[in-house]
């Protein structure tokens, strides 16, 4: 990814991708229609042969409208599209009305692929590079486009800093589409389920007919970009009661787009094809096939706080067993504690050429897991660290110590500056770690589990350590947490952040998981998990898709589920979604043959 695409989030649109926003969009060839984003005229130069479809024996009308801030994109873009009018500026500094470009005409559709920009990547562009004059687009003190940081803009009261860009297109675009008009963009989907997307959910239920949320589950439609993506279908409604009572669709999609739409991107023929699929993803009911999942909510039952990521992909034994009375939130009976976040890795951090060269005492070194790549067993001990910490109480005499000369060191380095150790008096000494009993990865590839800690061993903040109430048995709080069910969860709850395919998990999304408190568990049901879960601690840990083979996975997750009160059905429904959904994130996984997942398991 170069610095221009990483800043300005700038990425080719499929036509595939700009086909299907298009055929839910531009409804006649007479329709005004603006990309408030249009780089080169992806959109618009598909707009422009949808039209020629739409009405055919009649000269293109002069109906379609791009903004570009960025000068080179918005040259390419006019000299491919004579007929379309592209304004180079910032979209934020557009306002409606008789003395803004576009006149007191409001559009019938606005399509696009807004920027991915953070507001903190801008930082990351070279310096020396003129874009760097066009980027004036956040204002530092409250984090807005600059063009929106005065006045009244409802944005200042929707977002914050943490949002994406594309989420200030919405608001802002909103005053440009009519009564009626459609919104069509393709955007990250990460704001469906993360607490600062609400504002945004909740403006869109405010101000739109919600039709569609698409996504894909067999493959990424931009392969450069490192988020996933989703495409969003609104339309324009002031009426409250007709956006309650309209039907939401979130829809999967089964398969790709190419074979979806199988004809050649110039060819008539795909504009049947175009409405005929954009007709099967509207099915107006839940809806199960080998093209698509699409489950339909009345837009008065879907609210801003649930996570609709969640309720696009979850089964329907998940959204029952949210409800049931005898699963709990995780955090009722365990806490959640994160590893070392020590600052200065490279100094806390030992490896055994650093312990010989310094002669580090062994009072002062512990054993430290950085995760559980390597770890091949459900139990811990310190026979898996894979390195040393240094660990120096508070109120130990380092004088004339070899650990001494190493602080000492560290401290001509720098190491007692940095904002982490700083904040620590002394600098080099980390605080204890509290006893506990079990270990979750912070980021999951293609193994699913959570060992057991059979002695007290360190660990990095890319490890959980859960600490069981007291009266929990521990092989019965394994057999819980190692659970199909439990897996199943953790995938609808975490987040591919950066395309590459881990899931990432934050503490307080485990202590929301819905699991049985093992404390009001009938003796014979504990004996009956423990029992069939022993068995495992035997086994080495592999892949989920090959565990799911495993006749001693098997027994002990039909044993669980009755446990946790699912039919055989719905024990089967949770097993073939876990594998779905792992299957999912491999397939859209960003170098899935490079071997980058760095902190997975």
């Amino acid at each position: 990814m170069n610095d221009k695409q990483r800043t300005f989030g700038q990425y080719d649109t499929p036509a595939d991708v700009a086909d299907l926003l298009l055929a839910f969009c531009l409804r006649k060839p007479t329709d005004r229609l603006l990309d408030p984003s249009c780089g080169a005229g992806a959109f618009l130069t598909r707009a422009a042969q949808m039209q020629t479809w739409l009405a055919p024996n009649h000269p293109l009308p002069f109906t379609l409208w791009g903004v570009e801030l960025d000068s080179e994109p918005a040259r390419l873009a006019q000299s491919a599209l004579p007929q379309a009018h592209i304004i180079k500026t910032n979209f934020f500094r557009l306002q409606p009305g008789s003395n803004g470009p576009f006149g007191n005409h409001l559009f019938d559709a606005i399509i696009g692929n807004p920027p991915y920009t953070r507001a903190e990547w801008i930082d990351r562009l070279n310096q020396a590079d003129q874009a760097i004059t066009q980027l004036a687009i956040f204002d530092d003190r409250d984090g807005l486009p600059r063009a929106l940081s005065t006045g009244r803009h409802p944005a200042r009261s929707v977002l914050n800093r943490r949002s994406g860009l594309h989420a200030y297109f919405f608001i802002h675009g909103a005053e440009f589409l009519r009564e009626g008009g459609r919104f069509g963009f393709v955007v990250p989907n990460s704001w469906l389920d993360v607490a600062y997307g609400e504002r945004l959910k909740q403006f869109l239920l405010d101000h739109f007919r919600i039709l569609a949320i698409i996504e894909s589950s067999v493959e990424r439609w931009f392969s450069e970009a490192r988020v996933n993506t989703c495409l969003v279908v609104l339309e324009k409604c002031s009426q409250a009661d007709e956006r309650a009572g309209n039907q939401v669709h979130l829809v999967r999609l089964l398969r790709p787009l190419a074979e979806l739409i199988p004809f050649e991107p110039d060819a008539s023929r795909r504009l049947v094809a175009l409405e005929e699929l954009a007709g099967r993803l509207l099915p107006g009911r839940d809806s199960s096939n080998t093209e698509l999942v699409a489950r339909v909510i009345m837009q008065a039952d879907l609210s801003a706080e649930e996570r609709w990521g969640v309720a696009m992909r979850a089964p329907a034994i998940y959204r029952r067993a949210r409800q049931a009375t005898n699963l709990v939130p995780l955090g009722s009976w365990a806490a959640i504690h994160r590893g070392y976040t020590t600052g200065a890795n490279s100094f806390f951090y030992l490896d055994p050429a650093v312990i010989n060269k310094w002669a580090i005492e062994s009072q002062y070194r512990r054993p430290l897991l950085k995760s559980l790549r390597h770890v091949t067993h459900r139990t811990i001990t310190a026979a898996n660290s894979d390195q040393q910490i240094i660990y120096i109480p508070t109120d130990a005499d380092i004088s004339g110590t070899a650990v001494g000369a190493y602080v000492a060191w560290g401290e001509t380095q720098g190491f007692d500056r940095r904002t982490t150790c700083a904040n620590r008096q002394p600098w080099y000494s980390l605080p204890d770690q509290e006893e506990a009993h079990l270990l979750l990865a912070k980021g999951i590839w293609q193994r699913h589990f959570a060992p057991l800690l059979l002695q007290n061993v360190l660990v990095d903040q890319q490890l959980y350590r859960l600490r069981l109430a007291e009266g929990i048995p521990l092989v019965a709080a394994a057999a819980i947490l190692n659970s199909a069910w439990l897996a199943l969860q953790m995938e609808l709850h975490g987040r591919v952040n950066f395309g590459e395919g881990v899931l990432w998990l934050a503490g307080y999304e485990l202590l929301d998981l819905r699991v049985p408190d093992p404390r009001y568990m009938l003796p014979g049901q504990l004996t009956a998990l423990t029992d069939a879960f022993e068995p495992l601690l035997e086994l080495p840990v592999i892949p989920v898709q090959e565990e799911a083979n495993n006749s001693a996975w098997q027994a002990y997750n039909f044993i669980a589920s009755e446990i946790f009160h699912f039919s055989d059905e719905e024990a089967l429904a949770v097993n073939q979604a876990l594998l779905e959904r792992m299957n999912t994130r491999r397939l859209k996984a960003r170098s899935l043959e490079a071997g980058t997942h760095t902190y997975s398991i």
